[in-house]
């Protein structure tokens, strides 16, 4: 069995490699391991007049009926772009071609990014296009457990239980073992994954993104006084190097030049040896989703640093609400060092609560894959 396999593929914001590889890796698992994909770069179809220039037509469901699915992967989906006019959604195949797909489609995790205050353009057609999703039999519709589906039904007027919440497949990403000549072997390492995308939106107050960097970098100065720890920066895409920089002006020279060092950014294609550190790694501290969950299925001990709803819904969902760092909130400092200082001092209670949270979502993911596989069964 072959599926077209919608991702970013030629992205080098490396989240979306956990989402791909984490994907095909419990599609695998759960449906045999004869289970083929072709890739199809999501990221070379229109998205502003940037990346590249195909288009959703009669050519792409040409390429969609000579497989056996399509697999639309985890991504951010639903972000309301004034662009997407066909079906309001970044899938903006127009609905008078949808009827033609002759195969299953799979939407597998797919996710929002939208902000409060904002306009999501093309509303009416993206409810269209919802309504003819969850009507139709032959598709499946796995939306990311992380609001998705409250935000859709929300925003539509439309409430269904074929809108199915899915965990976050980035979680399940596959890793490889190398050495990293960032990490310590006398120390212990703790990865910072820190997130500027959308900085207007999500700092849209100086002040308040002023306040938390400078929070965070007394919370960080006081771990490496009470711990042996080697600071490990994780950017995911081009966006967090600026918030990065900001941040490396907040701590002593000393932590800095002695306990900080960096990784690169990667290709899709190398999220196995992105995410290999992430196996080795004693804690994460997360404000990336996808820093997030890849820990969180590793069983890494981990402290989101939640700046937008999506990620404490996600958190919400799994059971780990409680880990969660507001960096809005008053008592960051005091937050992240009491977090940070336990999970260090007691790895293994830190641990056993991820990886019993990771167990249940592997479960539910379990049962999801089983309605695809059925789906699957009786495609034609």
């Amino acid at each position: 069995m072959k599926l077209l396999h919608l991702q970013n593929w030629r992205s080098t914001n490396i989240g979306n490699g956990a989402l791909a590889f984490g994907t095909e890796r419990v599609l695998r698992e759960d449906l045999g391991k004869d289970l083929q994909f072709t890739p199809e770069p999501w990221d070379e179809y229109v998205i502003e007049n940037t990346f590249g220039a195909r288009k959703f037509d009669a050519g792409f469901v040409d390429l969609v009926n000579a497989h056996d699915g399509l697999l639309v992967g985890g991504a951010v989906t639903f972000n309301g772009r004034p662009h997407l006019t066909e079906a309001g959604m970044r899938f903006n195949l127009p609905l008078s071609l949808w009827t033609h797909i002759r195969v299953p489609v799979i939407f597998y995790g797919n996710s929002y990014r939208f902000w409060p205050k904002a306009t999501y353009h093309n509303v009416e057609k993206l409810r269209e296009t919802v309504r003819y999703i969850i009507e139709t039999p032959r598709i499946f519709f796995g939306v990311r457990n992380d609001g998705t589906k409250e935000f859709l039904e929300s925003l539509l007027g439309l409430r269904s239980d074929r809108i199915v919440p899915v965990p976050d497949p980035g979680m399940y990403v596959p890793v490889e073992e190398h050495d990293y000549p960032e990490f310590s072997s006398v120390r212990k390492n703790i990865l910072l994954s820190i997130n500027n995308e959308d900085e207007s939106d999500r700092f849209p107050d100086a002040a308040g993104k002023t306040k938390f960097l400078e929070s965070f970098a007394k919370a960080l100065e006081r771990i490496a006084e009470a711990f042996d720890v080697n600071f490990v920066l994780c950017p995911h895409a081009f966006d967090d190097y600026k918030i990065i920089a900001q941040l490396l002006d907040l701590l002593p020279p000393k932590i800095v030049h002695q306990r900080t060092l960096s990784t690169g950014l990667l290709p899709v294609p190398k999220a196995p040896y992105f995410y290999g550190r992430y196996a080795r790694a004693d804690l994460a501290m997360s404000m990336r989703i996808h820093s997030l969950s890849p820990a969180i299925g590793l069983g890494i001990p981990v402290i989101p640093l939640v700046s937008q709803n999506r990620v404490s819904a996600f958190l919400e969902n799994i059971g780990l609400g409680d880990l969660g760092v507001d960096v809005f909130g008053a008592d960051v400092e005091e937050q992240v060092f009491a977090k940070a200082a336990g999970a260090l001092a007691h790895p293994d209670d830190a641990t056993r609560k991820i990886r019993n949270a990771a167990a249940h979502s592997r479960q539910q993911t379990a049962a999801i894959n089983d309605r695809v596989r059925q789906l699957l069964l009786h495609r034609r």
